[in-house]
């Protein structure tokens, strides 16, 4: 365990499957990932929970250990199984399988660092390997059960975990295109991540391709996959997860991967990607690269408003925010005629198009008399619903609270 230097600690947790991983840093520095075992390299944590026989609780391996020696209770595969919201009888009482999972969490938070008046989470990050709205609801659920506050905690999936971990390597690591391949399950996978070098904050997204995969002849068929999947591109860096890895295999195929790059075997990279995301996202300073992945929004959605006698633009929405994040809210005055447009950008252009909402039967009033509430939640990644309401200029002007809603695609 690293020395307490600082007040702050970051959290990243990769729930994959039925194992859990958890990396954490103080401020500032590398990450860290947790072992069950001390001086131990094995960072897998069954997801498992057990309620022993004396009332105390159990955790992962502990937890099936304590279950075989006949003195406790066990249940495993918590996160697939919360996610098909069963229960269990544990005791006298009844648990939903989600509440087991939040326990489990809260564990793997309190094993990365010693929390306390002189250590405090400022930000805790779930990575899964997908990311569906069942996903979000359940750890949302989470979230909730472990009295986290909302703003300190988020969520995202393997690909945004690779992203932040790449953006975070050393320049030689990270100054041209880098790949990831995962092999598990008798399937190959693998992700580029591709940078727009001409944009302003630098868009990074990863390309994602699925091969067929023989057992038995795993090197000649991976030699033949590896040219296929970086093409033309130069890439310097390649990363390998996966269990498929893990068995030796590699002969030919390693020799071709490691002509003119690094090759890392990335046992823990998407729980550390996860920590270097919970930095980034507590740091206040423009960020010199955005991702635009299939959870983000994809444009910038604002309001062109005057404020204190100057022209702006208001953004309700950012490009590169989660869309189960990317709300927001503000109130205007209406200037002219009763509509309000809504201007819709993609990060890298210069051209936006405009979508105008007309506020029908809205009450007659002298011009800057009308103040509207502006609500926009995204309910997809090109979708969002935007909800105005009429709150009037107080007692002066009485609101209606009549709404109008708009759904702008993206």
């Amino acid at each position: 365990m690293a020395e307490d230097t600082g007040k702050k600690i970051y959290i990243g947790i990769d729930l994959d499957g039925d194992v859990a991983m958890v990396s954490f840093s103080y401020a500032g520095s590398e990450p860290e990932t947790v072992s069950p075992m001390a001086g131990s390299e094995i960072f897998s944590i069954p997801i498992a929970i057990c309620l022993k026989k004396d009332g105390g609780w159990a955790y992962g391996e502990e937890a099936r250990r304590v279950a075989k020696a006949g003195l406790g209770q066990c249940e495993d595969h918590l996160l697939e199984r919360a996610l098909r919201t069963e229960q269990v009888q544990l005791g006298e009482k009844l648990f939903a399988l989600s509440d087991l999972l939040a326990m489990f969490l809260k564990k793997m938070v309190t094993m990365a660092g010693r929390l306390g008046p002189m250590v405090t989470l400022a930000c805790l990050v779930i990575t899964t390997r997908t990311l569906d709205v069942p996903m979000i609801r359940l750890l949302q659920e989470c979230v909730k059960t472990m009295q986290l506050p909302e703003h300190t905690v988020h969520f995202m999936d393997h690909k945004e975990s690779f992203f932040y971990y790449g953006s975070n390597q050393p320049p030689e690591f990270s100054s041209h295109d880098m790949g990831l391949f995962e092999y598990r399950s008798g399937k190959m996978q693998f992700w580029c991540l591709e940078r727009e070098k001409a944009s302003r904050p630098q868009l990074l997204s990863v390309r994602e391709e699925c091969y067929g995969f023989e057992a038995g002849s795993e090197d000649e068929v991976f030699s033949r996959i590896i040219p296929q999947a970086f093409g033309k591109q130069i890439i310097t860096t390649v990363y390998l997860v996966g269990e498929g890895f893990e068995t030796g295999w590699m002969k030919q195929s390693l020799q071709l991967l490691c002509q003119g790059r690094r090759v890392f075997l990335g046992k823990n990279l998407f729980s550390k990607g996860a920590c270097f995301a919970a930095m980034r996202m507590d740091d206040t300073k423009p960020q010199q690269f955005v991702y635009i992945g299939e959870h983000e929004m994809k444009c910038n959605v604002s309001l062109k408003v005057y404020e204190r006698g100057n022209l702006s633009f208001f953004t309700l929405v950012t490009a590169g925010v989660p869309w189960y994040e990317a709300k927001g809210n503000c109130e205007v005055v209406i200037d002219g005629t009763p509509s309000i447009d809504f201007w819709i950008q993609q990060p890298n252009s210069r051209e936006a198009r405009i979508e105008t909402v007309t506020l029908s039967a809205l009450p007659e009033r002298e011009n800057r008399t009308t103040r509207m509430i502006i609500d926009a939640v995204p309910r997809s990644d090109h979708d969002v619903l935007v909800t105005l309401t009429d709150v009037g200029l107080g007692e002066l002007v009485p609101g209606t609270g009549k709404k109008w809603e708009y759904e702008l695609q993206l």
